[in-house]
């Protein structure tokens, strides 16, 4: 989500679709739902509730449930959790089928996220409404850039793991071998 690579794509490349790649959106909201977490409970990466408020929310079972509810309803919480609760919506919009409905629902979201009184929900309502196109064109069609970043990470991690190649050609060759990647199903 930078705007030099969005003004850069549609100089070089006018035809195309700009999609964001959902995970950006969520680690965006992940972020900023670990900071309020940070303004109560300080930095301890050891507490249970850190990990709890960062996973989505149908994915915790009925006592996790249970226990992010019991620490969002406490009166000291009333911000982190409006922030959760737009991260769990936006987590919820991605699963939305159709372009016309995912607009509808981001509509939603960002009237929601206008009526906050949080500067920085305000501010991500900004950043939101600056990509909006970008993110419903992912409806369109449903393609994210993650192959590219797995097979990115697993580049920089073999580099990382030999310390560096004598040689582009050696390293090239190894990365080749280790990347023999199934082709994608849809």
């Amino acid at each position: 989500m930078s705007a030099s690579y969005r003004n850069a794509v549609r100089t070089t490349f006018p035809n195309a679709s700009i999609v964001v790649d959902r995970f950006h959106v969520h680690r965006m909201f992940t972020r900023l739902v670990n900071k309020f977490r940070k303004k109560l409970t300080g930095d301890d990466r050891k507490n249970p509730i850190r990990k709890l408020l960062l996973r989505n929310n149908e994915n915790l079972d009925r006592d996790e449930r249970y226990a992010v509810n019991i620490f969002l309803n406490h009166a000291s919480c009333r911000e982190l959790k409006e922030v959760y609760e737009i991260k769990e919506a936006v987590n919820r919009f991605f699963k939305i089928k159709g372009y016309r409905r995912a607009r509808e629902a981001l509509i939603k979201i960002l009237d929601r996220m206008g009526r906050s009184s949080i500067l920085k929900v305000k501010n991500m309502r900004t950043v939101l409404l600056e990509w909006g196109q970008e993110i419903l064109n992912y409806f369109n069609g449903g393609l994210t850039n993650g192959r590219v970043e797995g097979f990115n990470r697993k580049a920089k991690l073999l580099q990382r793991k030999a310390y560096g190649y004598s040689s582009f050609r050696n390293y090239r060759l190894r990365l080749l071998g280790e990347s023999s990647v199934k082709p994608h199903k849809r």
